[in-house]
């Protein structure tokens, strides 16, 4: 018998609120660290090394830290430290553990995992700006917003780039006698859509091949 209950929406709760700006704050330290060279940073300059806020919270309800280290200003009161003991203070989270750290949190906390909170890795300046925001889920919620509007905006631009190349690659070949089909056929190999590239073609007075004949010539010219 299938359930006609509509489950509950999920509620960002005031433990769900402290846990994130726990999170934030620990990662804030170790990326603001005890001065140059701060090999957290280094790391946070390639999107593949950034946490989510859920990997943080898994690591702090465990009793762990992202860094144990001084503040700047007592960094520059102490003596002379060595390399290694300065880059023991940051306890950079391990990337192959980082699924179950995310799948963890979600758990305790009824987090969806499809939650900006689990898949929203933060650059530093993203850290920055929700720390010092009143609301930082609020403020998470207008950077993913704005990080998704993006990606929007790159697929487009690269999908008309796509189109504007088949374009032009159909007018040479059929300059020379040749078939513009050909780049017709490629781009939709490559992902263009079919309607949009049509009009294209129409639009610059070349042929649109038949539907179920436009990859043809591209599978003849790989032979």
């Amino acid at each position: 018998m299938t359930s006609n209950i509509t489950p509950a929406p999920f509620q960002i709760t005031d433990e769900i609120r402290a846990a994130v700006r726990d999170a934030l704050t620990d990662l804030n330290r170790a990326l603001e660290g005890h001065t140059g060279n701060n090999p957290m940073i280094n790391a946070y300059r390639l999107p593949a090394s950034r946490a989510t806020l859920a990997e943080i919270i898994a690591i702090r309800n465990t009793g762990g830290t992202l860094y144990d280290g001084p503040t700047p200003t007592a960094y520059a009161a102490m003596g002379k430290v060595s390399e290694d003991e300065r880059a023991g203070w940051y306890k950079m989270p391990d990337r192959a553990g980082a699924a179950a750290r995310i799948t963890a949190t979600c758990d305790v906390y009824g987090i969806p995992t499809d939650h900006m909170i689990a898949t929203h890795a933060l650059s530093q300046a993203e850290v920055k700006a929700m720390v010092g925001s009143a609301d930082p889920l609020a403020k998470l919620a207008e950077i993913h917003a704005e990080a998704a509007k993006k990606e929007a905006e790159r697929i487009k631009a690269e999908r008309t780039a796509r189109i504007k190349q088949a374009v032009n690659a159909a007018k040479a070949l059929a300059d020379f006698g040749g078939d513009p089909a050909l780049p017709f056929a490629k781009a939709i190999e490559e992902g263009a859509d079919r309607a949009e590239l049509a009009q294209a073609f129409t639009n610059a007075s070349l042929p649109v091949p038949p539907e179920e004949s436009a990859k043809q010539p591209a599978r003849a010219a790989k032979k």
